[in-house]
């Protein structure tokens, strides 16, 4: 995806409205840090951050009992999946007042190319994919570029696999046969009638899993299908939050009974590349990472110059053309 074009007075208006949000959030955040100090709060304990409204947090403690949080300044940015350490208060309240140094963190773009955090201490990303109405590899491997800079685990969940005939299931897994020679996990996965979730269930046991796709290929119906609960689950999360289940604005995170869980957030469903630089492109491409460095030039695009490495292993096949060329369609929307 290019690099969206603003004008100067678009960039100044954004900037503004950003820093008066800021100075009305730190207001905000002083009057509440002077009500804490006049209130009695209990000892500090672990927790963690199941859900996010804006600046309102929902942290979750050992017991999986959850708590309406305010934050101590100084923190930064804290997101589903953040551990932290807080204190309670009265009423099903607290605040935090510490951070737990996180393994890992998803950040998405924003337009002026800065980076966002949206989830963290992720063990692996779900790449939701579906042939219908049709198959686009160089959207999975936008996603798979992504995951892999931010050195975050990838699994390639191919859904909807029921609208198929045997013929098209057969040529589809053919084509998938590229990911998995490079080391990626290809699953096949049918909502509508569970067929391969048990599978899917495997892979997601025990760690903190985020989804992300396309509009369309059934990320929802996903969720759906190994949370049968999620209402129950989002009426819970409302009820302590008192903001309704439908704010879009909303990060959750949730359990699933057979252990680990799934982190569902609208800044993940769907991340750019703008905000990377097209040489660290190449470096999302497994398979180019043994070539990298050994091309005539230094700064070597991989794209049309002469003794690239790149270009030679595919020109003998060991790198896949397809996958190539999706690399230098990414490329070239960066410039």
């Amino acid at each position: 995806m290019s690099k969206r074009k603003i004008s100067r007075k678009q960039a100044w208006r954004a900037d503004k409205i950003q820093q008066e949000r800021i100075n009305r959030a730190k207001k905000k955040q002083a009057r509440e840090e002077e009500e804490l100090s006049n209130q009695g709060l209990g000892s500090e304990e672990p927790g963690r951050i199941v859900a996010s409204f804006g600046t309102q947090l929902i942290v979750e403690d050992n017991n999986l009992e959850q708590f309406s949080c305010t934050i101590r300044q100084n923190l930064g940015t804290l997101v589903v999946g953040d551990e932290v350490i807080w204190q309670r208060m009265q009423e099903g309240k607290g605040v935090i007042t510490a951070t737990i140094p996180r393994t890992s963190l998803l950040e998405r773009p924003n337009f002026h190319g800065n980076t966002k955090p949206v989830a963290a201490n992720i063990h692996q990303i779900l790449i939701v994919s579906s042939p219908i109405p049709t198959m686009q590899t160089a959207l999975i491997d936008r996603y798979l570029v992504a995951v892999e800079l931010a050195e975050i685990k990838p699994i390639i969940v191919m859904n909807k696999m029921d609208l198929l005939s045997h013929d098209a299931l057969e040529q589809l897994q053919q084509q998938m046969q590229t990911y998995v020679e490079i080391g990626y996990e290809v699953l096949y996965v049918t909502c509508k009638t569970r067929k391969g979730l048990k599978v899917l269930k495997a892979q997601l046991e025990n760690k903190v899993s985020v989804l992300v796709g396309q509009s369309g290929v059934g990320k929802s119906s996903t969720i759906q299908a190994l949370l049968p609960d999620i209402e129950i689950q989002i009426g819970e999360i409302s009820e302590i939050s008192k903001l309704g289940k439908h704010t879009t604005s909303a990060s959750r995170l949730y359990h699933l009974p057979y252990g680990g869980a799934i982190i569902d957030s609208p800044g993940v469903r769907d991340f750019g590349l703008w905000h990377l630089d097209k040489e660290n492109i190449a470096m999302g491409f497994v398979e180019f990472k043994p070539y990298l460095g050994k091309c005539k030039f230094s700064n070597c695009s991989h794209l049309n110059e002469p003794e690239c490495a790149i270009l030679d292993a595919k020109d003998k096949r060991k790198i896949d053309k397809h996958r190539w060329q999706n690399y230098v369609k990414i490329y070239q929307a960066l410039e």
